[in-house]
């Protein structure tokens, strides 16, 4: 009765107001090429997959996607899992080596550190880890221990409902960490809640990308604590506002 009062708990949170809005500024790829949810998958063009830009894994733990052990989590929306993703990105899969059987990109987080990186997008002269998608200045950032920052899956029930609070969120309604977490009909709390927590906005998904430089992409958390841009005068920032698609 616990597992089942703590997921319906969650349901009702999550869907108030439906999915929000995916898409906001876009930067210029070319491939990929424009934003899409890989449930369905119903945006792209023919000749195109829609891939999830999203890495998160069980607990956290490093990608699985080239090998196995203790210090790696299975992908819970890219890779086998890609159709549980709503966040993703059109792509021409014969550009890019992949690790898996749909050919899409390796999925990747901009905010990991050099090692983590290192060892899911390889050597930095020759790839970066782009983030693909720029947050929404006033629903994906929170105030916490007197700073913005972006929110994560952690803060869901402390500081946020997520759902229609945030626009660029992973999984608004929780339905497809409930699919996750779901084994032989039976949902497993702590793998719903793991996968709760796992949940991110814009700033933490991205893709392994061959160009060496990567769109700039301000932290507009950062920048509403008065912080100094971190976009040169060589790179275009992202527009103030956000548009819908």
């Amino acid at each position: 009765m616990h597992l089942l009062k703590t997921a319906l708990s969650y349901v009702a949170i999550f869907s108030v107001g439906a999915v929000t809005s995916v898409a906001c500024f876009e930067p210029e790829f070319g491939n990929p090429s424009f934003r899409c949810s890989p449930a369905t998958d119903d945006a792209c063009p023919e000749d195109q997959k829609c891939c999830s830009d999203d890495p998160a894994t069980t607990g956290g733990l490093i990608p699985s996607y080239y090998t196995m052990g203790s210090k790696y989590g299975a992908p819970i929306f890219s890779g086998n899992n890609n159709v549980l993703s709503t966040s993703g990105m059109c792509v021409e899969t014969g550009g890019f080596q992949s690790p898996f059987a749909n050919g899409c990109p390796v999925p990747c987080n901009p905010t990991w550190d050099a090692g983590r990186l290192l060892e899911i997008c390889g050597d930095p002269l020759t790839a970066k880890c782009c983030q693909t998608q720029e947050m929404d200045p006033n629903k994906d950032c929170i105030m916490a221990d007197g700073k913005w920052r972006a929110v994560t899956g952690t803060d869901i029930k402390v500081i946020t409902s997520w759902g229609p609070m945030h626009t660029t969120n992973q999984d608004p309604n929780g339905t497809y960490c409930m699919t996750f977490a779901t084994v032989n009909g039976v949902l497993k709390e702590d793998a719903f809640e793991d996968c709760l927590d796992q949940l991110t906005v814009a700033n933490q998904r991205g893709f392994c990308y061959a160009p060496t430089e990567c769109p700039c992409i301000e932290d507009v958390c950062a920048l509403r604590n008065g912080d100094a841009p971190k976009c040169t005068a060589g790179a275009t920032p992202p527009p103030a506002t956000t548009a819908t698609m």
